[in-house]
């Protein structure tokens, strides 16, 4: 029903107004009423109404001029002007503040309700337009954002790719730098409520679309849960480029008191580097993590990490040799990255490692096999080498595992029994002589094997899936240490501590009070 607001000084007339019009028989409903201009413009703010019918004289504030105050803040708002005046100069200003109905006292009840079915007409057709311009935006703006969305996925454009931008409205894509924003929605990726954690994200990404439609050079992608991506041009300065991230930080957090973590990636100058600063940025902040202390980050690289951007450039070969199990290939590069790599500093080197490895895990997944550690667990294990040399043992012996897995046939199936065993009961009492028997071997032939398979022996593949395990678990803070140490196969406490400790380089208490 569409809602009406009657203004009057006169008591008798705002009642008669009320009564000599069956309102909801016309889809209407008198939502409130006022007696004098400031009055007014407080209901129209309480209960934005979508008729106003109005005196002009009043005291203190005519009727005009409540209407032209209402239309800064109610611009669809339809007036009806009802006067005893029938002076030029009023019909003239109401003309100007786009009132087109104009009646005169005393009115008769089908004079006002022909009046007022014209305004409903004129209603309707103003939300058939507003729907179609809705429906037109909307589909706009999927068809740019499916447009970067494979620029950013590394799906190479056609010849005529740069008439394709100007067609889609994305011109300012041709027009200069070029920068991501990746942001997160903390807590976006712990369990929870389900059906409150889909309103707290609609209405973050509510009032960042209400933000960013200010401006021209911005395309927002919803990427997966709490996680989205801007793509903006046309702001060149990093002191400007912090301007726009403090204020959408502030903004959500004013509006929905929920807390966002934003990096925002080095410039490019083409679409089609695009895909390269989107693989960089997500990769560094899943590596480096939130930081409540500094939400609004630059991936700006150091002097130092400077120096090995030239061993990014090959990423998708050597993922290729691999992958395709291209021995030869992968060795030959790896004896040309290690002079190199040992003249790292350690934090650049240990970033390093985390977005190969994580990138290589992905493509090994993809093809549905499990060969390196999860995210937080890859974090851990590259954090907890502190000297450059066994940094790039890890490396190079997680590549070494890797191709020995993707090598000729393949793992073993009796040792892929084993990885699936280990990763159903980590947490129960696991011997290997336990396994051999299950499987028909003997417990020496096994253990050979098993190493000779996967790189590691029984018992350290064991150690990593617990304490792979125990790096989850402790992101629940409802979870004791101790209780976390039964749930992973330790019984003794402080066993698990000290085994944590040696993998990780802290204890599982410190581990917890760092992701606060």
């Amino acid at each position: 029903m569409y809602k009406v607001l009657i203004v009057d000084d006169e008591h008798f007339i705002r009642e008669r107004l009320v009564t000599i019009i069956p309102w909801e028989e016309y889809d209407l409903v008198v939502a409130s009423v006022a007696e004098d201009g400031e009055s007014a413009l407080e209901q129209i703010r309480a209960v934005s109404p979508d008729i106003v019918i109005t005196d002009i004289r009043m005291p203190d504030m005519t009727g005009l001029e409540m209407i032209a105050r209402a239309e800064a803040y109610r611009p669809n708002t339809q007036f009806i002007i009802l006067s005893a005046y029938s002076e030029f100069d009023y019909a003239r200003r109401a003309l100007q503040l786009g009132v087109t109905d104009y009646l005169l006292k005393p009115t008769k009840p089908e004079e006002l309700l022909q009046v007022l079915l014209k305004q409903v007409d004129r209603l309707e057709q103003l939300k058939v337009l507003r729907n179609r311009d809705r429906r037109n935006r909307y589909y706009e703006e999927s068809i740019r954002s499916q447009y970067i969305q494979e620029l950013i996925l590394g799906d190479q454009p056609g010849y005529e790719w740069k008439e394709e931008c100007v067609q889609v409205g994305l011109k300012w894509l041709l027009d200069g730098e070029l920068r991501l924003h990746l942001i997160t929605l903390d807590g976006a990726d712990q369990h929870g409520h389900m059906e409150s954690a889909k309103i707290d994200q609609f209405a973050v990404q509510n009032v960042m679309f209400e933000l960013i439609a200010e401006y021209e050079a911005i395309c927002p992608i919803r990427l997966s849960f709490g996680k989205w991506l801007l793509v903006t041009g046309g702001i060149s300065s990093q002191e400007e480029l912090l301007i726009f991230a403090r204020r959408l930080y502030d903004s959500i957090e004013r509006f929905t008191k929920k807390k966002v973590h934003i990096m925002i990636s080095e410039s490019g100058q083409s679409p089609l580097q695009l895909s390269g600063l989107f693989w960089e940025t997500e990769k560094m902040m899943a590596y480096m993590g939130a930081n409540p202390e500094e939400p609004v980050r630059f991936l700006l690289p150091s002097r130092d990490e400077m120096t090995y951007m030239q061993w990014t450039k090959p990423m998708t070969e050597l993922i290729g040799w691999i992958l395709q199990g291209d021995t030869d290939r992968v060795i030959e590069w790896l004896n040309q990255l290690a002079p190199a790599f040992m003249e790292w500093e350690l934090k650049a080197a240990e970033r390093w490692c985390f977005e190969w490895l994580s990138t290589i895990r992905e493509h090994a997944q993809a093809q549905g096999e499990g060969l390196l550690p999860n995210t937080d667990d890859l974090r851990m294990r590259i954090s907890g080498h502190t000297k450059i040399k066994e940094l790039l043992y890890f490396f190079t012996h997680e590549i070494h595992h890797l191709l020995r897995q993707r090598h000729g046939k393949g793992i073993h199936r009796l040792i892929r029994l084993a990885l699936e065993r280990i990763g159903k009961e980590y947490e129960q009492d696991l011997q290997l002589t336990t396994i051999a028997e299950d499987l028909g071997l003997s417990p020496v032939y096994l253990s050979e094997l098993f190493k000779q398979q996967t790189g590691v022996t029984f018992r350290v593949h064991l150690l990593r899936a617990r304490m792979g395990a125990a790096i989850r678990l402790l992101k629940d803070p409802t979870l004791k240490v101790y209780e976390v140490s039964y749930k992973v196969g330790y019984n003794k406490v402080e066993h698990f501590v000290k085994l944590f400790k040696r993998e990780y380089g802290m204890t599982p208490s410190e581990y917890r009070g760092a992701l606060v």
